[in-house]
């Protein structure tokens, strides 16, 4: 590959990384699907566990991130690695064109463009300026397939090495990377005596081992008890219960039938969103073509993309749709075809006309970038440090808030944990409360609350812990609550105030449970 692609690709990554920067959201946001942002950011700035799958690899950068002396507030220093990670894959994009079109007229040009059209798209850029581990799953998934492809050219097998530790490493990320290593076997398959040498397989092998190793972050950081430690993984049940994901276990092909056609068609508005319908019709030409003139790296894509889509489309939540990034920057890469597929078409053209049609292309990434600043840009976005000030003002001294929802919890998290706020103040999540590791962590972190579970008959449900820890502490510390529960009005009086919380009163007349 020439000076001039790297210096290129080098460029794609600089102008993305400057449009994340102008639209990166200055704190902790609530925006982009970004509710867990305040559970990522405080385990990495506490050396904590956040939830499952715990993400060591990404909590030991975001930790690494979030003491970078630079930006108005931590969660704005964690977000930046969303932001590196994002102009990162935008520029391996660029890259990777280049190897895929080494014969292809204005080879770097259209390169280019590719990467700022992935760069530009509107889920990448969204996940791109708040803090989640999804642009980090997407710079690796762009490093591993630049790193196959490098050694298909000839490379050294370093690059399978590395790509091995890399893979182990991503795991340690996000785990839906799994779905890379099948379509790897299928691009690599005409090398296969190659790369299945012992001099090749075994140091892949044993480097991808080493890349897992990782993992062994959760029970080290579990040993010190951070105010955020899921699952408390220092046992090897608590320790399978985290990486397994076994709470979220039941979400995986969770779909009801009955959503599929909802889901159907929001995923079709998501596929125009991201390159604008015009690039998707491109996309789809150069896959097309791609088939027609060799077909081993289509076949590479669909068995990366069709797990993953299914999975993604099966599981039960509103935002797996993130997850998809990975494919959206194979459907760049068919852009990038696409648009040779289209000067090819227009050769019987004048000239001149062709050229327009190569300056029609070229400019397509700006009309994209035009087109989702606005939906994109967090730049003036306090919505959640709004909350924490308004919640945590508000309370009086040494009180509880009893949280329900992931949003307001994660965000309390990070008020106290992170930035400090009201070291008086004891938060706890009702639903969690039926984790018995969880209630742990609550009497380690506040050795003045009683947390006890309470003789009831029948089936023990958390709405029970809850009374239970709101009944046996009321008359020793201010009680709040961000989100009740309308059950919980047979025991308690909800009263409004002036911040989005509730003061947590005994109802007149009632004796508390037994």
């Amino acid at each position: 590959m020439s000076p001039r692609g790297r210096w290129l690709a080098l460029g794609v990554s600089a102008a993305t990384l400057i449009v994340y920067l102008l639209t990166l959201a200055p704190g902790l946001t609530f925006e982009h699907a970004g509710t867990d942002g305040g559970d990522l950011i405080t385990a990495a700035w506490t050396w904590g566990v956040p939830h499952p799958t715990g993400y060591p690899f990404y909590t030991l950068l975001a930790a690494l991130f979030a003491r970078l002396p630079i930006g108005p507030t931590i969660a704005y220093r964690v977000n930046l690695l969303s932001a590196v990670s994002a102009a990162g894959a935008a520029g391996l994009v660029c890259l990777i064109a280049q190897r895929l079109y080494p014969k292809e007229p204005h080879r770097l040009a259209i390169s280019a463009a590719t990467g700022l059209t992935f760069g530009f798209s509107a889920l990448l850029w969204s996940q791109a300026v708040i803090s989640e581990v999804y642009t980090l799953l997407t710079f690796i998934a762009a490093l591993l397939l630049w790193l196959l492809l490098r050694w298909q050219s000839g490379g050294r097998d370093a690059n399978l090495w590395l790509a091995g530790l890399l893979l182990g490493l991503g795991l340690g990320n996000h785990l839906t990377i799994v779905f890379f290593a099948p379509a790897a076997l299928v691009l690599l398959w005409p090398q296969r005596r190659r790369w299945f040498h012992p001099t090749v397989l075994l140091p892949a092998a044993g480097l991808f081992l080493a890349g897992l190793f990782i993992y062994v972050y959760l029970p080290l950081a579990a040993r010190h008890y951070p105010p955020v430690n899921w699952g408390n993984p220092q046992t090897w049940k608590g320790f399978l219960w985290v990486v397994t994901a076994e709470q979220y276990q039941a979400f995986a092909f969770g779909l009801a039938p009955d959503q599929y056609l909802n889901r159907l068609g929001s995923w079709a508005l998501l596929l125009g969103e991201q390159f604008g319908w015009w690039g998707l019709l491109i996309s789809l030409a150069g896959a097309g073509w791609w088939w027609r003139q060799e077909r081993r790296f289509v076949l590479f894509a669909l068995v990366w993309i069709l797990p993953l889509a299914a999975y993604t489309f099966l599981y039960d939540t509103g935002d797996s749709y993130v997850y998809l990034l990975p494919v959206f920057m194979l459907l760049a890469l068919f852009w990038g075809k696409g648009c040779r597929y289209l000067l090819y078409l227009a050769r019987g053209l004048h000239r001149a006309w062709q050229r327009a049609v190569l300056a029609g292309l070229l400019l397509l990434p700006l009309l994209s970038l035009a087109i989702h600043w606005q939906e994109s840009d967090l730049s003036h976005e306090w919505t959640a440090h709004a909350f924490l000030s308004q919640t945590l003002e508000s309370v009086e001294p040494d009180s509880l808030i009893v949280v329900r929802g992931d949003r307001s919890t994660f965000a309390l998290w990070y008020g106290l944990y992170v930035e400090e706020r009201r070291p008086d103040v004891a938060v706890a999540n009702g639903p969690m409360l039926a984790f018995i590791w969880y209630r742990d962590l609550l009497r380690h972190l506040y050795p003045d609350l009683t947390v006890q579970v309470p003789v009831v008959e029948g089936t023990l449900r958390w709405d029970d812990l809850v009374r239970e820890l709101v009944v046996t502490n009321i008359d020793h510390r201010p009680l709040y609550a961000t989100d009740p529960k309308e059950s919980w009005e047979e025991w308690f009086t909800f009263v409004e105030t002036e911040a989005p919380i509730y003061r947590v009163e005994p109802k007149a007349g009632q004796e508390p449970p037994e």
